[in-house]
């Protein structure tokens, strides 16, 4: 359980203590593929109970798997807007997250009248997955919604972009066709020092009245949203050196390239752990850091997983979202494949199972029914049978 303390944790490094999980290929421990659905477009998939939901780029698909060994999709939909990389879904309720709006008639009359509209994240009412219908959309303007996170009837949205105005939107949907906006949490309201174009909130992932935010260079923040109306930050840990620098120096390869780069998060489900993802593009591959946070005032690091020693390339294998139980680590890595780790003792990862075909590319790994379900970016999704762990 965690202590908490009275202030705003401080910054811990666990420098020579940290280990490292290796990420190698052996023919001892590859996953097998059980089956597979193709789903063109297809980034972030979800699951809940026998069914998966796929972003498509330009809407969503839905997957009945009700028998694993025949997958079939149900739903192919087209949703407002373009750039759809992310759902999430909880009970009935689906969120779909655009990034863009599109160029075509809406009104039959040559133009698309309110291309505002489709701006944001989109609510569909998915209690008959195999008919969803449209509820409402809460609108995020300019550069809509890269991710968001559903819990308790409340939606944790990420504005990232633009970078210089990114936040944390909290929003009320327990009436889905009416999204009423909570509040709002931005870093360099709570540190002014860290106002800065590479600090913006990529992810979020909400737990136990915890949100934790993958916030690019300023780490990753977790805020107190026991109150979803006055969010409270409890502990910060994962910043990056330079994260205060502001607009100085090349941003882009402050951007792009290492350290920070907090791309996604994840709690472990007892909450005494935080699993963090690094996206990086150029210097080297983003790893997965391990931070003990039973005492959120001292949060420290105490183990990373490293990119697979496979393909060539940077951006290819650099670590994407992943999925975390109580004892396994399941990852995706682009081009690197998808890796399952033994996470029994967090502070000493070790690789159990492999999938790396050739000719994919990962988004995610979820655990879903005794199966990895992964999405093979653009192409469909792929149900496979690695361990027995919970």
């Amino acid at each position: 359980m965690k202590y908490l303390g009275a202030g705003t944790a401080t910054l811990a490094s666990a420098g020579s203590a940290v280990a490292k999980g290796r990420n190698r290929t052996s023919k001892t421990d590859t996953m097998r593929l059980f089956s597979e659905v193709d789903v063109a477009g297809a980034q972030e998939v979800v699951t809940q109970n026998t069914w998966a939901y796929v972003a498509t780029g330009d809407g969503f698909a839905v997957i009945d798997w009700r028998n694993p060994n025949r997958p079939e999709k149900v739903v192919d939909m087209h949703a407002p807007g373009v750039g759809i990389a992310d759902v999430k879904v909880e009970n009935d309720v689906l969120a779909v997250c655009s990034q863009g709006s599109e160029e075509h008639d809406h009104d039959g009359n040559g133009g698309n009248t309110v291309p505002d509209s489709e701006i944001g994240t989109h609510f569909y009412d998915v209690s008959d997955p195999t008919d969803p219908q449209y509820q409402g959309t809460f609108q995020v303007l300019p550069a809509g919604v890269h991710n968001a996170h559903l819990v308790d009837g409340v939606a944790y949205i990420c504005k990232e972009a633009p970078f210089d105005d990114s936040a944390l939107l909290i929003v009320d949907i327990s009436d889905p066709t009416d999204p009423t906006l909570l509040s709002e949490w931005r870093v360099e309201d709570a540190h002014p020092e860290l106002d800065s174009p590479t600090n913006f909130v990529h992810d979020v992932y909400a737990q136990d009245g915890y949100a934790y935010l993958a916030y690019w260079d300023a780490g990753t923040r977790v805020l107190d949203v026991s109150d979803p109306t006055d969010p409270v930050e409890v502990s910060a840990f994962g910043e990056a050196p330079g994260a205060d620098q502001g607009t100085s120096g090349n941003v882009n390869d402050r951007i792009y390239g290492p350290p920070g780069n907090a791309h996604y998060v994840q709690p472990s489900p007892d909450g005494d752990h935080v699993y963090v993802g690094a996206e990086t593009y150029i210097i080297e591959s983003g790893k997965i850091k391990v931070f003990d946070v039973t005492d959120f005032d001292a949060p420290k690091q105490v183990a990373e997983v490293e990119p697979p020693d496979v393909n060539e390339g940077i951006f290819g294998k650099t670590s994407h979202n992943f999925d975390v139980t109580a004892n396994r680590l399941y990852t995706s890595w682009y081009d690197g494949g998808a890796t399952v780790f033994d996470i029994t003792d967090p502070s000493t990862p070790e690789q159990r199972y492999r999938y790396d075909p050739d000719g994919s590319s990962f988004w995610t790994a979820v655990r879903a029914r005794g199966f990895v379900v992964v999405s093979d970016i653009g192409s469909g999704i792929r149900f496979l049978k690695p361990d027995h762990g919970q």
